[in-house]
């Protein structure tokens, strides 16, 4: 009796594709960044409080000299280049698995986020992005005479 597997092209694409480009996305780094072959993505937590917005976004090894923060139309744009460390010919590697790479991510913020209120924290590998939250428009009553 022959043995009977199921054809998955999917599965059989995704692993073409990884090979293919294997060389431009290291395992490392996708290791470090924890996405999907070819998105190097900070992860990210957004937390709403009563009268602020928090992101963090978690960049291991980023100086804050490597990290560019922008607002653009309601979008919270993070961004940035990792480099490496200059490898001296007097070392002998027996691995070397850290690599450099660029980063980006982009979060939709609520139209009540004040931009200009902005302020980034950079500790521990984890990136802290506040913005105070506009107050909230009250009706106006208007007299009719």
């Amino acid at each position: 009796m022959a043995n009977v597997s199921v054809w998955d092209p999917v599965s059989n694409i995704r692993s073409d594709f990884e090979k293919l480009f294997s060389d431009f996305f290291p395992t490392s780094v996708k290791r470090i960044w924890g996405y999907e072959p070819g998105l190097i993505e900070p992860a990210v937590d957004v937390v709403e409080k009563e009268d602020t917005m928090i992101v963090r976004a978690e960049l291991p090894g980023i100086s804050k000299d490597e990290v560019k923060i922008e607002v653009h139309e309601n979008r919270l744009i993070l961004k940035g280049k990792h480099k490496t460390e200059k490898e001296e010919k007097k070392e002998d590697y027996y691995r070397k698995e850290i690599e450099c790479g660029s980063f980006y991510r982009s979060i939709e913020l609520p139209s009540n986020a004040e931009a200009s209120s902005a302020k980034a924290s950079l500790k521990d590998g984890i990136l802290e992005i506040t913005l105070k939250k506009a107050a909230e428009a009250k009706p106006i009553a208007i007299e009719v005479k």
